[in-house]
């Protein structure tokens, strides 16, 4: 593997309350579980990785775990979109209403990322809880997927009990937020050999 980069990036993890962005991150980074802690609101928080491209390179990002929206706080802090270079929108497959905040929420991106380019992912989470006879699924599949497809995100169904699942979609974005540069910054020159006679 080569050298991690110099750059950090800085991503923004945004959602309704209690779609598991924290123990997203705490999967996905540390390889930690939260299930047998007591859930406490985040307000804010900070996580710091090194995530492994598709090219094999590392890159050093630096996550924003946001506090979570609900119907009457659609939108983020401006700040955090001044600093932010990609984001993940998260919601619940068993929670319909965090599935209609990303429209809100996506609007809100496009209106404040200054023409930019911004790397923008959607992770649906708790599966899990989707299959068993406790929960059941209030977001289809081929829902998420067509209003994925319209704002031209890529989906991906994740759930914290798999971190195999959450790795796919943190190398995408490495990719996406650090793209291969040419090896030369010159353009090609035609150059003809020299007969030494």
């Amino acid at each position: 593997m080569r050298n991690v980069m110099g750059r950090t990036s800085r991503i923004v993890l945004v959602g309704g309350k209690e779609t598991g962005k924290t123990s997203i991150l705490e999967k996905a980074i540390y390889a930690n579980s939260t299930l047998d802690k007591t859930y406490i609101p985040t307000v804010e928080d900070t996580y710091v990785g090194i995530v492994e491209t598709e090219r094999g390179t590392k890159e050093k990002l630096r996550f924003y775990d946001t506090c979570g929206l609900d119907a009457r706080t659609r939108t983020l802090p401006t700040h955090y979109h001044a600093l932010a270079d990609g984001y993940i929108l998260v919601y619940s497959v068993c929670d319909n209403l965090s599935f209609q905040l990303l429209t809100d929420i996506k609007k809100d991106i496009d209106r404040n990322r200054d023409k930019k380019d911004v790397p923008v992912i959607v992770l649906g989470n708790k599966t899990d809880l989707a299959k068993s006879s406790s929960s059941s699924r209030a977001v289809e599949v081929s829902v998420a997927e067509r209003w994925a497809a319209t704002e031209r995100l890529r989906l991906w169904e994740v759930n914290i009990h798999d971190r195999s699942l959450l790795l796919e979609p943190f190398m995408h974005l490495a990719t996406r937020l650090n793209p291969q540069t040419n090896k030369t910054s010159f353009p090609q020159l035609s150059m003809g050999r020299k007969n030494k006679d």
